[in-house]
């Protein structure tokens, strides 16, 4: 993703890192179980402008899915424990009325 490459997903059923923060839509390419032999097609499909508007939505947010030593703001590591803090504080809102 650093250089522009946009991911191309092959699933039916996947949940996206960060859901929450990314539009995977935008900046990724997902086909369906079923057509994983049209895959060269459907890529060869997609107009330029299109390519071109993936790309720039990937240059806005590599860095959520990079490492970088020494780590800073904004990389997957702070974007992971920002994840984990909004599970935490969902989990702590629930009501657990009984155990059995």
């Amino acid at each position: 993703m650093m250089v522009g490459c946009i991911p191309v997903v092959i699933a039916d059923e996947i949940e996206f890192p960060y859901e929450n923060t990314i539009d995977w839509t935008q900046l990724s390419v997902k086909i369906a179980e079923k057509d994983v032999n049209r895959t060269m097609e459907i890529l060869r499909g997609i107009p330029e402008e299109q390519i071109r508007r993936k790309q720039d939505a990937i240059a806005k947010v590599w860095k959520t899915v990079t490492y970088p030593v020494p780590s800073e703001a904004g990389d997957a590591f702070h974007m992971i424990m920002e994840e984990l803090g909004r599970k935490r504080r969902a989990f702590k809102a629930s009501t657990f009325t009984s155990w059995t």
